[in-house]
């Protein structure tokens, strides 16, 4: 058994952490359900809104973000698709690990239990950051079960971190400093909404990580595999993105990945899909029809 499953640190830390999630779920738009589904990693959290007739489109969220953050673009895509919000697994939310993720082919497996249990035999699917990654790494594993995907700012899978912000994600966690650096650092305008940010810094506070050698994170795709990346894919980048040069990064998706758009957001950081939500949701709609 591994030494240490990502876990919170005590209930009364849990239970802090749930009622920030719940309130965030307040600003919902449209009428949701949750669902834990079962994997051979544990179970799978799942918030899913609109209509069961749509097609699907998973949503994958940012490291420690949790499937709340896409409340200001859950109400124009459940508008056209049935959207499931996932809550990583291994990661703050309200899934619950009883197996590390312990390399690429782990997550695939992972993410490819939560659509069989969902009675899914192809979706569509947007990641932002660490979310992103895992969305580019399912579409190599697993081509047959996408019909198109949207990376959002994919954290490390087209260029290396920025050493500060690698640092920031991959050390201060487990950093026994208060106040933690990592919050104020989020708290420079990452994201707008403060009943987002209190979950979000509570996850901070609350949850354990496994150490960085029992469990996968995000790695650099080469450059072959991002060349055999062949279903549709939306590229969606800020340009303020302070994890990597977005430029750059735009240049190096369209001279490998056959089959890509490139957008560009204005006025946009990291998480760009909280910051300009009508741009980024108008580029994910007319991109997946």
């Amino acid at each position: 058994m591994p030494s240490q499953l990502s876990s919170f640190k005590s209930s009364k830390g849990e239970a802090e952490y749930v009622s920030a999630y719940d309130t965030v779920l307040k600003l919902w738009p449209v009428p949701f359900e949750e669902n834990d589904i079962m994997t051979r990693f544990g179970t799978t959290h799942v918030i899913a809104s609109g209509s069961k007739g749509s097609p699907p489109l998973f949503l994958l969220h940012a490291t420690g973000a949790s499937s709340t953050m896409w409340f200001p673009n859950i109400g124009a895509l459940s508008s056209a698709f049935r959207v499931y919000d996932v809550d990583i697994i291994g990661e703050p939310g309200k899934s619950r690990q009883s197996r590390l993720l312990r390399n690429r082919e782990d997550c695939a497996n992972w993410l490819g239990d939560v659509m069989q249990e969902l009675c899914l035999e192809r979706t569509n699917i947007a990641g932002l950051s660490y979310g992103g990654w895992h969305t580019l790494n399912f579409s190599l594993f697993f081509p047959d079960k996408v019909n198109k995907i949207v990376a959002l700012a994919p954290g490390a899978s087209i260029l290396r971190f920025s050493l500060p912000v690698f640092l920031l994600l991959r050390l201060l966690p487990y950093s026994p400093v208060k106040p933690n650096p990592l919050r104020s650092f989020f708290n420079k305008g990452f994201y707008p909404n403060e009943l987002f940010a209190k979950q979000f810094a509570s996850g901070v506070k609350h949850f354990r990580y496994p150490t960085p050698n029992e469990s996968i994170f995000t790695n650099v795709f080469s450059e072959v595999e991002l060349r055999e990346i062949d279903v549709p894919t939306l590229f969606i980048v800020g340009e303020n993105e302070v994890i990597y040069d977005p430029v750059a990064a735009i240049e190096k998706v369209n001279q490998l990945i056959p089959n890509v758009e490139t957008k560009l957001v204005p006025n946009a950081s990291h998480f760009v899909s909280m910051e300009q939500p009508a741009l980024v949701n108008n580029h994910i709609l007319k991109f997946l029809g």
